[in-house]
């Protein structure tokens, strides 16, 4: 027999200063006869997402994701009582245990994805004010700002977005990041979450500040989201307006030869390499791809580069990087690591005083 359930109509409003979404009750109730579903009581394919993402910094993402996912298990983290402010800020820089810190502090959701991005991904975050968040309704535009060179935007796709692992969605007053995309679950901090939710997509039971913060969350209402299409969060208010990639999650190298020679021309395939700077271990001159010789599709769908590149002469045995950034004069802070180590046969040597080892 089926349970008989009531649940409560939810409106939204949007908080700029604190960038996060939250809400309010409206006093209406209905009755609803039937099983409800949990948004925040996912199950995650980790194993399946590691094996559908190449990328070295999205892995990093899902490490630390799964990180927290344990963290938030054996104790929450809250969203924060008061709008946070800068001595927030500067309090969460000098914590030792940023996790303790966020337990004790709350955490809003723009400061959130802050921390997942640069506090554990160890990514150059926010592009005009080093050291800082970026507030949801920055996120909300749909042209890049100055705080946003460090990543590219999404195009729109079917009324939506089509999004990968990573990537970060948002609407004036809420931001939050993609971890299954065509599972359509969420990572986020938020002042209000469903607990329960019947299968028309109605809340039956909602949480709310403390009680909300860190969440792993599943977007359950077919027209929020579907076969990997993310269109709203929740309410018709809440229509995801813009999206946008971190470029070091849009670039990696995947196949590289085995061994090599100085001066010799190899072979690279990954994706967004073409015509990209490449940081030989021992050289601290980097040399740039050519351009894409051929464009193709791995077997998980992403289009890949074959470039060419030449070995410079101080070149050692160890691993590459690649420069994602786009300045003129490249960073080697701003790379992504080949998954392997190349061998240089003929420069295969301990160094030397003239040589730089790439850390």
């Amino acid at each position: 027999m089926k349970k008989q359930i009531k649940y409560i109509t939810i409106s939204f409003i949007c908080l700029f200063l604190t960038g996060c979404m939250s809400q309010k009750n409206s006093s209406m109730q209905r009755t609803y006869f039937g099983d409800y579903a949990e948004p925040k009581n996912v199950s995650v394919a980790w194993n399946s997402l590691y094996a559908e993402n190449p990328s070295p910094e999205v892995r990093k993402f899902l490490s630390y994701s799964q990180d927290i996912k344990k963290n938030i298990y054996q104790r929450g983290i809250p969203y924060p009582a008061k709008t946070l402010s800068s001595n927030w800020d500067r309090n969460y820089l000098r914590a030792s245990d940023k996790y303790n810190f966020m337990r004790k502090n709350g955490v809003d959701c723009t400061r959130f994805l802050w921390h997942l991005y640069a506090g554990e991904m160890n990514l150059p975050y926010n592009s005009k004010y080093k050291n800082s968040a970026i507030l949801s309704h920055t996120f909300a535009k749909k042209q890049i700002d100055q705080e946003l060179k460090n990543f590219v935007p999404l195009k729109k796709y079917k009324n939506g977005f089509q999004p990968r692992t990573g990537d970060i969605l948002a609407f004036p007053g809420h931001a939050l990041a993609v971890l299954d995309p065509k599972q359509c679950i969420a990572i986020q901090s938020t002042s209000w979450a469903c607990e329960k939710m019947t299968a028309k997509g109605q809340c039956h039971k909602g949480t709310q500040g403390k009680n909300a913060g860190v969440v792993i969350y599943k977007l359950m209402n077919k027209t929020d989201c579907t076969n990997g299409i993310w269109n709203k969060l929740d309410s018709q208010k809440n229509k995801f307006t813009a999206g946008w990639r971190h470029k070091a999650l849009n670039t990696w190298i995947e196949k590289i030869p085995q061994k090599t020679k100085t001066n010799q021309t190899i072979t690279l395939i990954g994706h967004n390499i073409s015509r990209r700077y490449i940081f030989f271990n021992g050289n601290t001159n980097p040399v740039k791809t050519s351009y894409a010789l051929k464009v193709f599709k791995s077997s998980n769908g992403y289009p890949l580069d074959l470039v060419k590149v030449t070995v410079p002469k101080n070149a050692i045995s160890g691993k590459i990087k690649i420069y994602w950034g786009n300045d003129l004069k490249p960073n080697i802070t701003q790379t992504v690591s080949s998954k392997r180590e190349i061998i240089i046969e003929n420069n295969n040597k301990l160094l030397t005083n003239n040589s730089v080892q790439i850390k």
